[in-house]
């Protein structure tokens, strides 16, 4: 018997959803990771101790159900492992981590901030692995000169279980190395001074691949989290956006060719669809910002259902606490409050953190709009997406219909169906048909209006933000 295993490589946690045969679920377990945050910007992550939880985890697995399993991973990006050759990693710097913020002028030195865009649909940050290798240049250099491979978090994991060197084509084009049009990018890699042959190489998101000491178990290699969830709630076409709200945010929107506009802001790097691309903007904190409202108020997690949902917050909340990404792309960045006043409460300062979320997303659809797509509907994902509050507060800012699919984690979901794909059970074509929709928000007229307004305070908030960054140190 075979089985299809999904494994999302999160943040703060490593999610598992196996489905039999007939692709029903028939196991889900969530493994939660420790981080920690330092004054410098760092994130503490330890790669190791996931590589360790998804080693055994897949062992149980395979011991417990006796069949043939085939593994497909999503995982966060863009991640950077430096490994020997043994695999192991000599520095892990990942997505939420922003010390390369400080060598960012250096890379805009090599070469103009647009040209980067235009050769790789990425804009220039410290998120991206050019900026990540010029600082592990100057201040570890080292960690380079012991290198022998550069690569995501998510292809370390699949290295460690098959010991062969291969990346996805969404993964090889998010970590900015690689050109828009399909190889990695020479005049790259030659200002940073990386050979390409420290690099994965690039292969299609179901690519199967055979486990190191395991003869029963394949492995797929997957894709970046954030379109493999978009997968797995059937969005492939233009029409549908995918918003995936966990600790940060994306929005998706599938497109058949590369979508190229620098004043937009947005990401276009390719999708785990054989042949598409990905429009996407993101959000660094979204249920991040959620967390630190709680836990600044003193609130419980399961509080939301206290919030009533007749009328806006009162409040307007710019969720940049870790900076901004697309559209703005300002790592500076932080967040505002607008509205408090002696009657606020700690429910409406919870609302507002939804609703800044809401409003981001909406700005997000309407720069969509300039590019020549419609969005008609959202599916939404993610730990966010389990609150009715956020469904219904976000299907009103964007005055569109959203719709939460039955399977609640789209990562590891989708990640699943990668690798039913890759064993052949099914094709790229059979997955809108596959999706449950659990329940389906609709615009409610009354917030409509009110959110109308509050959105273009949102708007001039925002131009607030840039002025007020010298107040942090």
């Amino acid at each position: 018997m075979e089985y299809f295993v999904g494994v999302d490589l999160g943040t703060s946690s490593v999610k598992f959803v196996v489905l039999d045969e007939s692709l029903k679920e028939v196991y889900a377990l969530s493994r939660e990771l420790r981080i920690g945050f330092a004054s410098d910007g760092s994130v503490l992550y330890d790669p190791e101790a996931v590589l360790r939880t998804v080693e055994g985890e897949l062992r149980a697995l395979s011991s417990k159900l006796g069949g043939d399993l085939y593994v497909g991973f999503s995982g966060h990006s863009p991640s950077l492992v430096v490994m020997d050759e043994q695999g192991r990693s000599l520095e892990t710097i990942v997505w939420l981590d922003t010390r390369a913020s400080s060598v960012l002028d250096e890379a805009a030195k090599l070469m103009g901030e647009k040209e980067w865009y235009y050769k790789t649909g990425l804009r220039l940050s410290p998120i991206f692995f050019p900026a990540k290798i010029l600082w592990i240049k100057r201040f570890k250099p080292s960690v380079l000169e012991r290198a022998r491979w550069v690569a995501q978090f998510k292809d370390y994991v699949v290295y460690n279980l098959t010991k062969q060197a291969y990346t996805d084509y969404s993964s090889a084009s998010e970590t900015q190395l690689f050109n828009i049009r399909g190889f990695y990018d020479d005049e790259i890699l030659g200002l940073l001074g990386l050979d390409e042959s420290k690099l994965f190489e690039p292969a299609a998101s179901h690519t199967v691949l055979q486990h190191a000491s395991n003869p029963r178990t394949w492995l797929v290699l997957g894709g970046v989290d954030s379109v493999v969830a978009a997968l797995g709630g059937g969005v492939v076409e233009s029409s549908t956006a995918s918003l995936s709200a966990g600790s940060s945010a994306c929005v998706d929107i599938p497109v058949a060719r590369p979508v190229l506009d620098y004043e937009k802001g947005f990401e276009t790097y390719y999708h785990v669809l054989p042949g598409w691309f990905v429009l996407e903007a993101s959000l660094p904190s979204a249920g991040l910002t959620v967390d630190k409202v709680l836990e600044l108020a003193g609130l419980e997690r399961g509080v939301e259902e206290e919030v009533g949902l007749d009328k806006p917050s009162g409040l307007v909340l710019v969720p940049y606490l870790t900076g901004s990404r697309s559209p703005d792309w300002d790592s500076s960045a932080r967040g505002l409050v607008y509205g408090l006043s002696l009657s606020t409460t700690r429910l409406d300062l919870l609302k507002a953190a939804y609703e800044g979320i809401g409003f981001w997303a909406r700005e997000v659809l309407e720069l969509s709009r300039g590019l020549g797509l419609e969005v008609r509907q959202v599916v939404v994902s993610g730990g966010l997406s389990s609150s009715n509050l956020f469904n219904t507060i976000t299907s009103s800012i964007l005055g569109l219909e959203v719709k939460k699919p039955r399977v609640r984690d789209l990562s590891p979901y989708g990640a699943a169906l990668l690798a039913a794909i890759g064993a052949g059970k099914i094709k790229f074509s059979d997955v809108p048909r596959l999706i449950e929709f659990e329940q389906v928000y609709s615009p409610r007229p009354e917030l409509v209006v009110a959110y109308n307004a509050l959105f273009q305070v949102y708007r001039k908030m925002k131009r607030v933000y840039k002025e007020l960054g010298g107040l942090v140190e």
